[in-house]
């Protein structure tokens, strides 16, 4: 079951940078090198925020829906309530950060400051996907995902094609497309019954408020840890570096998907008690995750300029650098999700920031590398927060060991074979019958 929920979870968040990788050449070629960081420096900053904006009450959602002390309905009423202070609250510190980002640009950021208007969009859209996660609901996860990629695929892709398209429309495009998650999130939550019965009429308030402020610096560190460097790019790198190192994150965050979708998995509802059993996802997510970095890394060299065109060839060693790093993100994203899922907040928030304050003082010690500095401060960031991570799940004495979580036993292989065998054998059956018949 494990492996079915990662397979599908995997699928549907793939349609995400498989979005970005068909939009990305597009947008790279209409806007070139400079234009494409502004676009990166432009969007962000709000997508980023999205994240973090829920301020711990995305995974406090999850743990509460999980346990069963909050519902899907009232998990939706509290993600409501809440998007308005939160909302506003975006308004407010993204404007601030606006003026740092675009401090040598007033244009930049007077437009800037019209793309901030939807930054509640993304906030609720999260907060809604972090009840559809305690709840187990993946198909309802990959609707809040989903829907706006493929929109926001055909809309840009269309206005590249017909319009003489600039950074802000490319941008205001790309943000307000999250309404359509919104809108499929508030139907999943309020329509689908909860599978356990009714849940507590009251809302456990505190309980929530509790567990968000003990997820919040964590929340806080694991996205800036993943997207500050491209945040504050802009001023450290400059435009031109910062395009080449938006170029390698769009491929080298593939593979991203997969920690993504078992991380959903494992703050989800187990289907089973039993320890080996439930990290199943981890090991596989982590076997993927190296080969399909690995494979990336190779063919970057002849695919980046193909794809992006020859002006982006400086984003190849970039890519091959963020492949290495994205191993370490998928590691420590496991390792933190377990933390939470076992009411371990502190641990997993104490990793995440120390990881990403090194990869912050890293990208300013190393930004006369430019993209190449940028990529390695995510690799040692990431690294630092995998190494505290795993030491916090020994010292808390966790069923759950970085071992189970990491490597694939023999049984996993065997069952793995199993079902490669029996769904050719299901693909290829069908055509042998068809071709005796026909005899």
């Amino acid at each position: 079951m494990s492996t079915r929920k990662l397979a599908i979870a995997s699928f549907a968040n793939l349609l995400i940078p498989i979005s970005g990788l068909l939009v990305s050449p597009f947008l790279s070629r209409e806007l070139g090198p400079e234009n494409r960081g502004l676009y990166a420096a432009l969007t962000l900053p709000i997508v980023v925020y999205g994240w973090l904006g829920t301020f711990g009450l995305q995974d406090a959602l999850s743990f509460h829906v999980r346990n069963g002390s909050l519902g899907r309905r009232a998990a939706a009423k509290v993600s409501l309530i809440a998007s308005v202070p939160l909302g506003v609250l975006s308004i407010v510190l993204l404007g601030a950060l606006g003026m740092f980002v675009f401090a040598d640009d007033a244009d930049h950021y007077r437009l800037f400051l019209i793309l901030v208007v939807l930054a509640p969009l993304h906030v609720v859209s999260n907060l809604f996907i972090g009840g559809l996660t305690g709840a187990s609901d993946i198909h309802g996860v990959n609707l809040v995902k989903v829907l706006p990629a493929l929109a926001r695929t055909g809309i840009v892709i269309f206005a590249c094609l017909a319009f003489d398209l600039d950074a802000f429309w490319a941008a205001l495009l790309f943000v307000i497309t999250a309404v359509v998650g919104v809108v499929a999130g508030l139907q999943r939550l309020r329509t689908v019954p909860d599978e356990d019965g009714p849940p507590p009429a009251a809302i456990p308030s505190r309980s929530l408020f509790t567990y968000a402020m003990a997820c919040l610096p964590g929340s806080l560190a694991a996205v800036s840890s993943a997207r500050l460097d491209q945040i504050v790019g802009l001023p450290v790198i400059g435009a031109k570096e910062l395009g080449y190192y938006a170029v390698a994150v769009s491929v080298a965050e593939i593979p991203m998907v997969i920690a993504t979708a078992a991380r959903t998995v494992l703050l989800g509802k187990p289907d089973t008690t039993e320890p080996r059993s439930a990290t199943q996802v981890a090991r596989l997510a982590v076997a993927t995750s190296v080969f399909a970095c690995g494979f990336l890394a190779l063919v970057a060299p002849f695919a980046v300029p193909f794809v992006f065109g020859g002006a982006f060839a400086p984003a190849v060693t970039p890519t091959v650098i963020l492949c290495l790093a994205t191993i370490l993100y998928t590691n420590m994203t496991l390792f933190t999700a377990v933390l939470l899922g076992n009411g371990k907040a502190g641990w997993s928030s104490i990793a995440l920031v120390v990881g990403s304050a090194c990869g912050v003082v890293l990208l300013f010690a190393l930004a006369s590398l430019g993209a190449v500095g940028a990529a390695l401060a995510s690799l040692g960031g990431y690294g630092v927060s995998v190494v505290i991570a795993a030491a916090a799940l020994r010292r808390s004495g966790s069923a759950h060991t970085v071992r189970m979580l990491t490597m694939l036993y023999r049984d996993d292989v065997v069952r793995i074979q199993d079902q490669l065998i029996s769904r050719i054998s299901t693909v290829i059956a069908p055509k042998r019958r068809a071709g005796r018949h026909a005899r």
